[in-house]
């Protein structure tokens, strides 16, 4: 029911309940009625010849079928008058509980709960921590697992009621209750570790469990009346007293509610409790504020936008969000502001300790007003002067502009850079040479450096067309994708770890999440349209009915892994100690930061506590974004990064293939037992032969002492086995010697069926995912980000400032799989709708990324802030018009990447010479591309190129990421003791296990980033400790020695000259000019002459002396940056 229905119906309850006498409680949300009154659940009335009978069954009058029982004599409680009332109450001894093995009513998760009951105590003297009720989480196996479940009671003779987490934290109250004294308890747990205590009407705390906190509860939860669920022998937890009514919600009642029960039970128990009167808004409260405040926010004036007329617009805000929280004054605005002496301002009349009571009083009972209530989305705060801004306008056609130098154009795109070129009076530098030009295009397209031979190909062919026929080659390479994909995997994020990462020798793989990686580098390959590629990734599971598939077909299990882009966000939840509220909103929190920073190239980070300072985004419009994602990361039913892994099968598969394996199994364990039995009879006749060959007097021990368990043995038993095992045991190769010709041929027989058995055993893959497991709660706008302070609830939207025109239905209507709400898929919609602001701004982030890789600077410098605080783009002209043919060529990367590659914009050389004088001047840090720019290698294309160069890269593709060892001095090396082979400590970097902090040192020398957030464009440095690791890093000299024996394998010619030429090519993608051919020979010769004269050997000197000529290549800077 929704809570402003819930709360009209409780004012006519409350008022029918003044009238009549008992009237029952509100049954919304009502899984549990256990009325002593009503033990059959007949509803019969209080009937005096039940007084002193056992209670084997209190009935639930809830409908709910939650009826408690016990069936031992001893264990039963009894009925009992209550004395003050004259109600029926059940009278608990001190060794009687009731139980039900299964709770129905409650949801998987972080449930939420109101318990009610009238009980009284007896003594405490031998039950000092006694136990009410309980309620526990079960395993499968009938386990109760830690922090899943509940109890009510006391603890340690205090007699003060807790409420405990099964052990976990416990909040106590201030009011003694076994105090001999019928009392009225109420119990409340509002989710995400808030808990609330009333004694006798009042409340008495609020407050949140700390350190050990709620875990959630599991699908089946038991409950016990009396005692802890499963622990019949503790003396110490049963309870002594007497239970009168009982009352479980699944939910908070609202104050008025809860009034109408505290009513209902004081009148039926004759209970001291006093019901204060509640303030209503239209009688008490408006008065309060039409005398001080409505001048300012309310009548004529509307101050910060705030208007105090009425609930709804107290509930809607101002320009600092809502001002009440309704059941929570101390985070309320209003009250704040007043009880600081903010408010009224100075001059004015202050508030009377009275009035501000009536406030407080006001807000913690829920607000209550006769008005209905109506809160409606704060109107938009977009203003024209904002969408002035160049990147919340659609993209524009525009005609290619003519040029005056018409023979430097190969292609559209030189049309609008010649343009803008020759504004300024500049033109294009001269075209890279065929040897830069090759290493170039190789590195951008495919991330690895050409081998000599394919740069004497390239060079060699003369033919018109060469740098396409090399391009179109190279596009179809499957390489292509681990190059484009890296950049993809750092824009989202991607590692192949959970949690912060920030234990060097701590690493935490998430398995099988490195086949999203393998999906990107796919996805690339095959050219998937990125429009495709982007939904899959925020709604794969939303695009097919997977869930009631017979068997997963590719295209689903394809869907299901690309949601793991979802789970790029750190996530500490996996340990028990941060699986908190505040660590899981802050992953949903960065999971919408992401998504956003990702594919919208927008910061959003401050508008999670206001309205951003800089962008058109409101704090409205930040939560509203996230809750687009609040199903997945449900903060209420919370599914940790470690069981965010499934079954690469589908449910339905996954139990046939378990099911024929148990069978098969249990076929392998009886001939398994079958042999065993073979051997151990082989092992009792040799024992008992051996045995005959020792003096008597010490037969007899002995024959104990082997048979005898190991850990059984006494200290003899230990001696004599120490002596004669050896002659006396066989080994299991005796054994084997010894059996006969029958028992031979029946375990080879066991053998080969075995062996076939185990053939036919079948497995399956692990897959991560991110769905939807349960329906989600409310999204609130979180006054400065705080969980506790939840202000206007939200909607499911986009970013308003990328919404030209209001949607047509709720978010909630759209069409979608009946697996899921469909939030994210209809978010894709949006965001691919090429026809929409949305989409073509989302086109324009994605190929602006797309030149940012090839020109190393995006036409946006800030290619992860589109906003008014990134940078304008340079070309706005030529980045609508690439973002156009991007979205009419069907959203497709690799034609949009030739056409980049084939402007002679991308082909001309990064020197600089006495010609470029004047663009220096004019344009110093090349934002207008008179030459190309001179790049260095990304950190795996340092690691890669030199793998390339020495031969021994290994090419595989996909797989298993390599893993990581940690050494004491600080390195991280690969740890090859657990590879499938020695070779495949080679494989490309992209497959080097990703970490959020502590990568390969190689790689991080180089500036692999850190993956605190996502990154959009890396950031080279040049420091020494690059040039120290190029010297001295044993992986380096490894390489240098390795590249060098390739020379000497692969250089058509032996000569000196020959191996410079081709370590020169396969480092540096050029031959040797003649000035370098001399030096180079030069220090062969040098070299080779020195470890001659230490006694080495010719042929091993000549190499050691290539390996230092290879070495000194891999140092220079020509072998880490592009020209």
């Amino acid at each position: 029911m929704h809570p402003l229905l819930r709360t009209t119906f409780a004012f006519a309850l409350l008022a029918l309940c003044c009238s009549s006498a008992w009237a029952d409680p509100p049954r919304d949300g009502l899984i549990l009625w256990l009325d002593a009154a009503d033990l059959g659940g007949g509803k019969s009335g209080p009937n005096d010849s039940q007084v002193g009978l056992p209670v084997t069954r209190w009935v639930d009058r809830s409908s709910h079928g939650n009826h408690l029982e016990q069936h031992r004599d001893d264990r039963q409680p009894i009925v009992e008058k209550d004395a003050t009332s004259g109600q029926p109450m059940v009278r608990f001894d001190g060794d009687d509980l009731l139980e039900l093995d299964r709770l129905e009513g409650l949801s998987v998760g972080d449930q939420m709960f109101h318990i009610v009951f009238v009980m009284r105590s007896l003594d405490e003297s031998d039950h000092t921590s006694q136990r009410i009720l309980d309620f526990e989480s079960r395993e499968s196996d009938g386990t109760v697992p830690k922090r899943q479940g509940f109890w009510i009671g006391a603890q340690k003779g205090r007699g003060l009621v807790r409420l405990g987490i099964h052990e976990g934290d416990e909040g106590e109250g201030l009011h003694v209750a076994w105090d001999g004294h019928s009392h009225l308890l109420e119990l409340v747990y509002r989710a995400e570790q808030t808990f609330e205590m009333y004694f006798d009407g009042q409340r008495e705390r609020r407050a949140m469990f700390n350190g050990t906190h709620f875990l959630g509860l599991k699908e089946h939860v038991s409950l016990a009346l009396g005692q802890h669920v499963n622990q019949h022998d503790n003396e110490q937890t049963f309870f002594r007293g007497n239970l009168g009514e009982v009352l479980f919600y699944n939910r908070p009642l609202t104050t008025i509610e809860r009034q109408q029960v505290n009513q209902y039970l004081k009148d039926k128990f004759s209970l001291s409790t006093e019901l204060a009167e509640l303030p209503q808004f239209e009688a008490d409260v408006r008065p309060i504020l039409a005398t001080h405040c409505l001048e300012c926010h309310g009548n004529d004036t509307r101050e910060a936008g705030l208007d105090l007329r009425s609930v709804s617009s107290m509930l809607i805000g101002g320009e600092a969000g809502p001002v009440i929280v309704r059941g929570e004054p101390d985070y309320s605005e209003l009250l704040t502001r007043i009880e600081s002496g903010q408010m009224p301002p100075e001059g004015e009349s202050r508030l009377t300790e009275e009035e501000v009571r009536t406030l407080r009083e006001w807000i913690e009972a829920d607000a209550p007003a006769e008005e209905p209530v109506v809160i409606t989305a704060p109107p938009s705060k977009i203003t024209d002067e904002d969408r002035q801004h160049w990147a919340w306008n659609r993209p524009k056609p525009h005609d290619p502009p003519e040029v005056r130098q018409a023979e430097l154009v190969s292609n559209d795109i030189d049309r609008f850079v010649l343009a803008r070129l020759e504004q300024e009076g500049l033109s294009y530098s001269q075209e890279a040479d065929a040897h830069s030009l090759v290493r170039r295009v190789y590195f951008d397209l495919i991330g690895l450096p050409p081998s000599p031979h394919e740069v004497r190909q390239f060079v060699d062919d003369t033919q018109p067309g060469a740098c396409e026929r090399l391009i179109d080659r190279l596009l179809e390479s499957q390489h292509f994708g681990e190059r484009w994909g890296r950049h993809w995997l750092d824009v989202v994020g991607y590692v192949d770890v959970h949690g912060s990462d920030n234990d060097f020798a701590i690493i935490k793989p998430l398995s099988g999440k490195w086949r999203y990686r393998d999906y990107v580098v796919r996805s690339f390959n095959e050219d998937k349209p990125f429009d495709r590629f982007l939904t899959e990734q925020l709604a794969g599971d939303e695009l097919c009915d997977w869930r009631d598939a017979d068997t997963f077909t590719p295209e689903m299990l394809e869907n299901l892994v690309a949601t793991t882009f979802l789970l790029c966000a750190n996530d500490d939840s996996s340990q028990n100690e941060l699986n908190t509220p505040d660590i899981r909103h802050h992953v949903l929190q960065r999971t919408s930061e992401t998504v956003a920073n990702a594919l919208l190239a927008v910061t959003m980070q401050c508008a999670k506590c206001h309205d951003h300072k800089y962008e058109p985004i409101s704090q409205y419009d930040y939560y509203s974004f996230e809750s687009i994602f609040a199903p997945v990361f449900n903060v209420r039913n919370w599914v940790t990064a470690e069981n965010r892994v499934r079954p690469a099968v589908s449910d339905i598969e996954r139990t046939q293939i378990d099911e024929a394996n148990a069978a098969l199994q249990k076929q392998i364990d009886e001939l398994t037992t079958r042999r065993d039995e073979i051997h151990a009879n082989c092992r009792t006749r040799l024992i008992a032969e051996r045995l005959e060959g020792l003096p008597d007097d010490i037969r007899g021990a002995v024959r104990s002492a082997v048979e005898a368990p190991s850990d059984q043995r006494t200290d003899e038993q230990k001696k004599l086995v120490e002596q004669h095992e050896s002659s006396v045991v066989p080994t299991d190769e005796q054994i084997k010697a010894e059996l006969t010709e029958a028992e031979l041929d029946e375990c080879s027989r066991i053998e080969s069926q075995t062996g076939d058995l185990k053939a036919e055993l079948r497995s399956y893959d692990q897959i991560t995912w991110a769905v939807e497991n349960a329906a989600a709660p409310a999204t609130h706008v979180l006054r400065r980000g705080n969980y506790l302070r939840p202000g206007l609830e939200v909607q499911p939207a986009l970013l308003d400032i990328l919404t030209t025109e209001p949607t047509s239905q709720p978010w909630s209507d759209v069409e979608h799989s009946t697996t899921s709400n469909g939030r994210r898929l209809e978010l894709a919609r949006q965001l691919t709708d090429a026809d929409t602001l949305a989409g073509g701004y989302v086109a324009r982030v994605i190929v602006n990324r797309l030149w940012q890789q090839l020109f190393g600077r995006g036409i946006v410098e800030t290619s992860d802030n589109f906003g008014v605080s990134g940078s304008p783009p340079t070309h706005p002209e030529l980045l609508d018009w690439l973002t156009l043919e991007f979205i009419q060529n069907g959203w497709h990367v690799k034609s949009l990447i030739k056409s980049m590659m084939m402007s002679n914009a991308y082909r001309q050389t990064s020197r600089i010479d006495d010609n470029s004088k004047n663009a220096e001047e004019v344009d110093p840090a090349n934002k207008l591309l008179w030459r190309m720019n001179l790049r260095r290698l990304d950190s795996e294309q340092v690691r890669d190129s030199m793998l390339t160069s020495s031969g021994k890269l290994d090419r595989s593709i996909g797989g298993e990421p390599l893993p990581l060892d940690v050494q004491p001095d600080g390195m991280v090396r690969i740890k090859t003791d657990s590879l499938p082979n020695p070779g495949s400590q080679w494989r490309r970097s992209l497959y080097v296990l990703a970490r959020r902090n502590y990568q390969l040192t190689m790689l991080r020398m180089f500036d692999q980033p850190i993956v605190t957030r996502n990154c959009s464009l890396r950031k080279p440095t040049s420091v020494v400790t690059q040039s120290l690791t190029l010297l001295h890093d044993d992986f380096v000299l490894e390489q240098a020695e390795f590249m060098a024996r390739r020379a000497m394998d692969e250089a058509v010619e032996q000569s000196d000259p020959e191996l410079v030429s081709w370590a020169f090519t396969a480092a540096l993608g050029r031959p040797t000019d003649a000035e370098e051919s001399a030096w180079s020979v030069d220090l062969l010769a040098r070299h080779a002459e020195r470890y001659q004269a230490q006694g080495m050997e010719a042929d091993p000197a000549r190499l050691k002396a290539v390996a230092h000529l290879c070495h000194m290549l891999l140092n220079t800077n020509e072998f880490l940056y592009l020209p």
